[in-house]
């Protein structure tokens, strides 16, 4: 997190009055992603845009924002309403640590000008989506400090009902009790291996255009007896395929 505001402009928002739905991608590009799970995570990323892209409704409404974390924190893809033509640059695993809690902080910072902006310009808009990703545990300076201020932040924006989290681990090496921590409604993480990824990020497009059309509440993502209305695939089928993981 560089501690600077980034500095908006109305066109940043388009002329949709539409109400949006803010949603920040927080991916892990470490070392340990090397190889299939990187490819995977592209390969999904791309697939979850493009849906986003096919539907005119959830074009319109649902604002991306992609920041990756290894070695350092960048900000990927500022955030954006994806256009038809739009190109996301490819994921990049490093060989470096997973600064994990500096990558949750600066996607809380984006995710908090994001709706000073909706505020600034009159936009209405959903309780903002932090979606994060990671392979493993918080490495690097002052790791273990950042992250306890992640998780105190992100909790106290979730229990004021002020934030969504995805908390997601993958594989075997996360630190799942830590995890757990980022998210005060959440059960438990999910958890997911790097083959599954294009399934994870169906059900986060369905969702995501369930809320947008107003077939779900907020509440129903904690909730995975409650199927979203959207044209993809059911909550409980998506939970039950990660039952059979290994």
């Amino acid at each position: 997190m560089d501690g600077k505001k980034h500095v908006f402009s109305e066109s940043d928002f388009g002329r949709s009055t539409k109400r949006r739905l803010p949603i920040c991608f927080c991916l892990d590009v470490s070392g340990s992603m090397s190889g299939s799970p990187i490819q995977e995570l592209n390969e999904a990323l791309q697939s979850f845009l493009a849906s986003i892209r096919e539907n005119d409704e959830t074009r319109a409404a649902a604002d991306i924002c992609v920041v990756t974390f290894g070695g350092s924190v960048d900000i990927l893809l500022p955030f954006t309403r994806i256009s038809k033509d739009q190109v996301i640059p490819k994921l990049l695993a490093t060989t470096s640590l997973t600064p994990l809690g500096e990558g949750i902080l600066t996607s809380l910072e984006l995710l908090s000008e994001r709706k000073e902006g909706y505020k600034h310009l009159g936009i209405k808009y959903y309780q903002p989506w932090l979606v994060v990703i990671t392979d493993g545990a918080p490495q690097g300076e002052e790791a273990m400090e950042n992250m306890e201020t992640a998780i105190n932040a992100a909790c106290e924006l979730e229990s004021l009902g002020r934030l969504v989290v995805f908390n997601i681990g993958v594989g075997h090496n996360v630190d799942f009790s830590l995890l757990q921590r980022l998210s005060a409604k959440r059960a438990e993480p999910i958890r997911i291996q790097s083959t599954q990824f294009t399934k994870l990020f169906e059900f986060l497009g369905s969702s995501s255009s369930s809320i947008i059309s107003g077939g779900m509440r907020d509440e129903a993502l904690y909730d995975f007896s409650v199927k979203p209305q959207g044209k993809s695939i059911a909550m409980d089928d998506f939970f039950k395929y990660l039952e059979d993981k290994e």
